[in-house]
């Protein structure tokens, strides 16, 4: 029995084996894609109309192709402490023998490849269209050597306020934490004027704030570098790509900072109240003719800890979000 520990996480593996889904030998599925759901035939009142199944579709006979020989490919995700910013602030790799050792014994035991984030906050860390990709070339040279593949995620949040990575995790670049040291409002904000340095505004995504760039062009210039680096892994060593889309990588907007202000199952507060994303909301109320509609978030919203049954604009009512306002600021 091997055994390897990777950031706290130890793994038996056993000889090795691949997974497969097995074909009963008496199987009484049907082949769906074979079988239509719906006829159609005249009603009396001489329209078509849609019929369920007939009796004689349902006794056609159809088995599923075998799936014997086919696997079903197994990712393990990297440990989300996996990458730190050692004491002189340059990022690292933690605990990489352990690593490697865990990276052989997955091989082992059937795991086809690894899912790793690849952060934006390491690889232009100190100053823009600087790109360090030295990390995680060693990083992917080690997953290859063990006879695995990659799925990549382009990280462009920050983890540091994840409760997994209180001991230092990854933040955005240096270069634009400064620019938010002295703007804050390029990230999400609640009414209060709190706001979490995990992710940008998508307010400033059109605007050329961070050294005559916008955010998008900052994104899309990421993308580039990588895809010419690694180009000659992509479609070999790297079978997959995704791109994160917002707090924690999720196309989401946020509803709650990492600060222990919100506890579940409270349903957050509306982060919109950025001025850019304020500005954007007087000018789309302009348009609609309702300038009032400009002012900022709903007043009746509730609270971090608030329950949608005590929140007005989240139950039905004429102030709730099925209401024009509610409708307008929602879309």
């Amino acid at each position: 029995m091997a055994m390897a520990e990777n950031a706290g996480v130890v793994c038996k593996c056993t000889a090795r084996r691949s997974f497969r889904f097995r074909q009963p030998k008496h199987s009484n599925l049907r082949n769906l894609s074979r079988i239509p759901l719906f006829t159609r035939r005249p009603s009396l009142a001489g329209k078509l109309t849609l019929l369920s199944t007939s009796a004689q579709e349902k006794s056609r006979p159809a088995v599923l192709s075998s799936t014997r020989h086919k696997r079903i490919p197994i990712y393990v995700m990297m440990p989300v402490d996996a990458f730190c910013i050692d004491g002189s602030g340059i990022p690292r790799i933690r605990r990489l023998k352990a690593l490697t050792a865990s990276l052989k014994a997955l091989k082992l035991a059937g795991v086809h490849g690894i899912a790793v984030e690849v952060w934006w906050g390491i690889i232009e860390r100190f100053s823009p269209l600087a790109y360090d990709w030295s990390l995680y070339e060693k990083l992917f040279e080690l997953i290859s050597e063990s006879g695995l593949k990659v799925h990549v995620a382009l990280s462009f949040h920050s983890n540091v306020n994840s409760s997994s990575c209180r001991n230092g995790g990854v933040s955005l670049p240096l270069w634009i934490t400064q620019i938010g040291d002295s703007n804050k409002h390029i990230y999400y904000r609640d009414k209060n004027g709190f706001s979490s340095d995990d992710y940008l505004t998508l307010g400033v995504d059109n605007l050329p704030l961070f050294c005559g760039r916008t955010a998008l062009q900052c994104y899309e210039d990421f993308m580039t570098s990588f895809v010419k680096k690694f180009e000659s892994h992509i479609g070999s060593v790297i079978e997959e790509i995704c791109v994160g889309l917002g707090p924690s990588g999720e196309l989401r907007y946020p509803a709650h900072f990492g600060d222990g202000i919100w506890k579940f199952p409270g349903i957050g507060e509306f982060q919109c109240y950025d001025k850019y994303m304020l500005d954007n909301l007087k000018m789309a109320a302009c348009e609609e003719g309702k300038p009032q509609w400009g002012e900022g978030g709903p007043p009746n919203a509730g609270y971090y800890n608030s329950l949608p049954s005590g929140a007005p604009f989240f139950e039905e009512g004429e102030e709730s979000f099925l209401s024009d306002y509610g409708c307008f600021f929602l879309v």
